[in-house]
């Protein structure tokens, strides 16, 4: 009966597989390269911080290139803040911004306060940007961070800026569940990478290397079930006409899916990570943990948050 390191290292030599290119030269956006997804208007949600400037510069960077229209809207928690003081400095911002990206601003009248005002003022809307305000020590308990409840509620994919500047990405790696809408978060992560490397990573969390108990057989499931995802993933990727000829799949295995992809960085550059959130199983995200709130606790990139439709979890499936 073969080791277990013996069955990791054959399960490895899986782990990646790249998208066949046809050859020709990739078509950017500037060439006229039809987005995957309709991109009409941008949210910008700000406060008085250096990141939020970022976010907006970001969210400018993105109305340019798909002729969005573009909203900064002002908020903060109650007492962080006069609102009139709030919108004064929210308009220098978005000056600064327009005159840097040439995209007109909308600046909203009133600063808002909570989840359920924000939520109001989302009509029309496709796309939400924030930077992340992330609490440290103590404060984290009393203070949820904003991004993550957001991220729990909104309707929209939600765009959470981590990345100081805001250059191109040179990646974008998009975590796809392929019971979950994986098309439409392969989308949203061609839209938003620019002329930048598209990576689609699948996680098997059933099949855990240290876990591969039945020998020969054990292993020539494994194959058959790996070689199963990587036919799917590719029939997602070959969706993404034109952008297949800058796009690879990745299957990876393992019990820890935000481990997994926050373990893989780009070798320079800055990066884009993409994950799904159920909108039909909430409570099991509750019992379960929440890939989504790991990485957007723990990225160091942006992150975009996609809402998906999809069956309770893969997790329920695993009895073999």
């Amino acid at each position: 009966m073969p080791s277990a390191d013996i069955a990791e290292r054959r399960a490895s030599a899986l782990d990646f597989a790249r998208a066949p290119s046809p050859g020709p030269e990739p078509v950017t956006a500037a060439a006229g390269a039809r987005w995957p997804v309709a991109l009409r208007s941008i949210t910008v949600l700000g406060e008085l911080s250096e990141a939020s400037e970022t976010a907006l510069q970001r969210a400018a960077g993105l109305a340019a290139a798909h002729g969005a229209r573009l909203r900064l809207l002002g908020w903060a928690a109650r007492g962080d803040i006069s609102d009139g003081l709030l919108r004064a400095r929210l308009s220098r911002m978005a000056r600064r911004a327009a005159r840097r990206s040439q995209v007109p601003v909308e600046l909203g009248d009133t600063p808002m306060h909570g989840l359920r005002e924000v939520l109001g003022q989302l009509d029309g809307t496709d796309l939400v940007v924030t930077a992340n305000r992330r609490s440290d020590g103590l404060a984290s308990f009393w203070r949820p961070n904003p991004a993550v409840r957001l991220a729990g509620v909104l309707p929209v994919p939600l765009l959470v800026v981590n990345e100081p500047c805001g250059l191109p990405y040179r990646q974008a790696l998009a975590a796809v569940d392929l019971q979950a809408e994986p098309e439409r978060v392969a989308r949203w992560a061609a839209a938003l990478a620019g002329d930048g490397e598209l990576a689609l990573l699948h996680v098997l969390r059933q099949w855990r290397p240290g876990k591969l108990r039945h020998g020969e057989d054990g292993l020539r499931w494994l194959e058959l079930d790996l070689r199963r995802r990587a036919a799917q993933l590719q029939r997602v990727a070959d969706t993404l006409q034109p952008q297949t000829d800058r796009l690879r799949v990745m299957l990876a295995l393992g019990d820890d899916v935000a481990a997994e992809i926050l373990v893989r960085r780009p070798a320079e550059g800055g990066m884009l990570v993409v994950v799904g959130r159920s909108t039909e199983a909430p409570w099991l995200d509750a019992l379960l943990g929440s890939v989504t709130r790991s990485v957007l606790r723990a990225s160091p990139h942006d992150v975009l948050v996609v809402p998906v439709g999809s069956p309770l979890t893969e997790d329920a499936q695993i009895g073999r």
